[in-house]
Order: C-alpha cells, then sequence, then structure tokens
C-alpha cells in the first residue's frame, strides 16, 4: 500500500495487477498481428493515469489512447515512450504541445492538418497523425465524402506522417444493423482510397464492445477501455475472457444518529423513517462522485413505468429501487437527498455498526473526484519500468 487505510475517511483501492491480468485476456482474443490500444483517459477510468497505463502497458498493450493532449504530457514526464494517440481535435496552439511531446494527434479537418503542419514544420519534425472518419457517431470527423475530396491536399502535407485511420460506433452493443453500416460506410471509403493508391497502415474501428462482437472487424488495431477495468460493456452479458475487478470505494462511517418513526432526513426533507431507525453518516457526496449518474432514457414502457415508479416511491419516502452500499457484508439503503460532501445510510437493522467502520460503495469510476486518495494494491514501479524500456 502506498498509503494506510486506517487514517482515512474515503479511499479507492485499486487492483493494478488485476489490470494486467485483464489486458492479458483481451490480449488473448486477438489474432496475431493485431494490435492492443488501451484506452487511459478520465484518469485511467479512474484508477490514475499513469498507474493504469503501465499496468497495461506491462502486459500487452502496444499503444495508449487518451482524449486530451495534457494526459499524453503527463504520460511522457512520467517516463512513458509507447504511442499515445490524442483523440478529440487540437484547439489552435495544442500543436505544438503534440510535436513537442510526440503524441498522436487525431485529424477531423483540413484546417486543424494545416495548422498540425506548420507546427512540425516550425521544429524541424514530422509528426504521427491518425484520422478520424464521421460515420454516424455524429461528434468529430471527416466525413468520407470531404476526406476523399480533401485527401490530396491533405498526404501533401508531409510533416504529417499517416499512421492510422479510423471511426467509433455509436452503438456497437445495442445496434447491430448501424453499427455494420457505419462499417461498411467505413471500409467503402477504404475502397475508395486504395483505388487512388492511399493506403493508411493502421486501420481501427472497435471499441470493447465491438471487440468482443465483431472479431471479424478488428482489423489492425482494437481500442480497449470498459474491459482492462473489470467490466463488460453496457448490454453485454457475457463475454469469452475472465475479468478481474480493478477498484473498490470505501468510506467511514463518522456519525450514528437514531431517527425516529416519520423523521424526515436531508434537503428537502425528502426521506421519512418508516420506523425507528440508526442513520450513518458516511463523508463522502456528489462532489465525490457518490451517486452520480447520467439522466436514463427509457428503453421502452417497462423502463419508463420502473423509472417513474422509483421516482413516486423517491417522492412519498419509499426507497423502491434506491441505491445500496455494503456495510458488514450487508446492503443498507442510502436515504435523504445526497449532499456535496455528507451522505446518510439506514443500518438499523446490521448490527455492528460503529464510528470508523468501512462501507463498501458504488459508483461510477470516472465521476470520481482525483482528491479522493488511491490506495495501490501493487506496487507499480517495476510496470513502469518495462512500459518505458519496450518502446
Amino acid at each position: 500500500m502506498e498509503r494506510d487505510r486506517t487514517n482515512l475517511a474515503r479511499w479507492l483501492e485499486v487492483d493494478l495487477e488485476a489490470i494486467a491480468h485483464n489486458t492479458a485476456q483481451v490480449k488473448q482474443l486477438l489474432s496475431p498481428g493485431v494490435q492492443l490500444m488501451a484506452v487511459v483517459k478520465g484518469d485511467g477510468y479512474g484508477h490514475g493515469l499513469i498507474p493504469a497505463a503501465c499496468a497495461a502497458l506491462a502486459r500487452g498493450a502496444d499503444m495508449l489512447g487518451v482524449t486530451h493532449p495534457e494526459e499524453g504530457v503527463a504520460l511522457r514526464e512520467a517516463g512513458i515512450t509507447a504511442p499515445v494517440l490524442i483523440f478529440r481535435p487540437l484547439l489552435p496552439g495544442e500543436e505544438e504541445i503534440a510535436v513537442a511531446f510526440r503524441l498522436t494527434p487525431s485529424l477531423s479537418d483540413l484546417e486543424q492538418a494545416e495548422h498540425l503542419a506548420a507546427a512540425a514544420r516550425r521544429a524541424g519534425e514530422q509528426i504521427s497523425v491518425h484520422v478520424k472518419i464521421e460515420t454516424g457517431m455524429g461528434r468529430t470527423g471527416f466525413t468520407p465524402a470531404s476526406f476523399r475530396d480533401e485527401a490530396g491536399r491533405l498526404l501533401s502535407l508531409s510533416e504529417l506522417k499517416w499512421e492510422g485511420i479510423y471511426t467509433h460506433f455509436a452503438a456497437a452493443a445495442g445496434d447491430p444493423s448501424f453499427t455494420r453500416h457505419q462499417y461498411r460506410v467505413f471500409l467503402e471509403l477504404l475502397d475508395a482510397l486504395a483505388a487512388r493508391g492511399i493506403r493508411i497502415p493502421v486501420r481501427h474501428v472497435c471499441n470493447s464492445a465491438a471487440l468482443l462482437l465483431y472479431p471479424e472487424m478488428h482489423l489492425d488495431l482494437v481500442r480497449a477501455g470498459t474491459l482492462l477495468y473489470g467490466q463488460l460493456p453496457a448490454g453485454i452479458k457475457s463475454a469469452p475472457l475472465v475479468l478481474r475487478e480493478t477498484w473498490s470505494f470505501w468510506a467511514r462511517v463518522i456519525h450514528l444518529q437514531r431517527v425516529p418513526r416519520s423523521a424526515t432526513v436531508g434537503y428537502g426533507r425528502t426521506f421519512r423513517a418508516c420506523r425507528d431507525t440508526v442513520l450513518a453518516v458516511l463523508p463522502v457526496g456528489y462532489s465525490d462522485g457518490f451517486g452520480l449518474d447520467v439522466m436514463p432514457r427509457p428503453a421502452g414502457l417497462w423502463d419508463l413505468i420502473k423509472i417513474l415508479a422509483k421516482l413516486t416511491g423517491a417522492f412519498f419516502g419509499i426507497p423502491w429501487g434506491a441505491s445500496y452500499v455494503q456495510v458488514n457484508g450487508r446492503p443498507a439503503p442510502v436515504v435523504g437527498r445526497l449532499g456535496m460532501e455528507l451522505s446518510c445510510i439506514d443500518v438499523g437493522k446490521i448490527p455492528e455498526v460503529g464510528i470508523g467502520t468501512p462501507v463498501l460503495l458504488p459508483a461510477r469510476r470516472t465521476a470520481l473526484s482525483a482528491a479522493i486518495p488511491r490506495l495501490y494494491l501493487e506496487s507499480h514501479t517495476q510496470a513502469r519500468q518495462n512500459s518505458t524500456n519496450n518502446f
């Protein structure tokens, strides 16, 4: 452990060996010659950017993927020399950063490419780039038509090394028909380029869901994120690999309060106790990422009914479908409206709960505050040495 958990009110436990194990599991699904990009955006999905990257590289990842240039800079300053793809388009002025730190930008339009080429020219360098193609995600990238029209001008920018070309699936696990449509559009563009004698070496389309569901689409490289961190992508129930859990979120009970039946709890008095009970206060709230989630869109009528029932129950103080935490191996419901840094749970039916009792919390990894201490269950010193020596 890097720190002693006994003095912490809240903390994350990160198992780096589990990340390494999951990386090796994904690698085994790939045919020889197919490269693996470990996606470490969002502070390594909440695990810590540098430790997560080192663990993945040590077990076979060939490349790293991040969203922002500053993430790439942090990797370089940590001594990691593996290729790093930046997913988002660069803002004017960020081109010099990409060139100086040998990062690999994604290009989405001609103007971005020209600015990057100019920055590389000023530095006397050539920089590797990947072309992003918009096939249906609706965010960034050249449309197939615009890339065909501008390919001549783009490829004339000698300061740019055209290393990769890719697209991003919008619903790999939820809409096979549209996924195949996107893939077909992408292949049609590659065929059109090949007819003009243009071939960009590294082609990639698969995220975690697609690499499981569509092995025929692996091409030259796959991009794995969620799988490396021990979870199957949403919509996928099983997969031919054994994943290990990579993290857990903990907090300690800081206060116990006996409340009578009908007592209300929290802002807005949204919870009313239906019996005499004991509440425990935890030093976590929405500023830590606890309880944060995306507002669901009902997938159908039954899903809509369940959401409405949950909201109706909450209005009347009935914790139907409430969030639960684990205390002494037993579930305890979260009660009342979450505060910024304090939350309440009902522990009236759980024995041996006292001040300092550890509580296991659910949370979205990427929403967790970077201020929460991370305790690493496996030293990443050797992993870092291995990752920097392999490239």
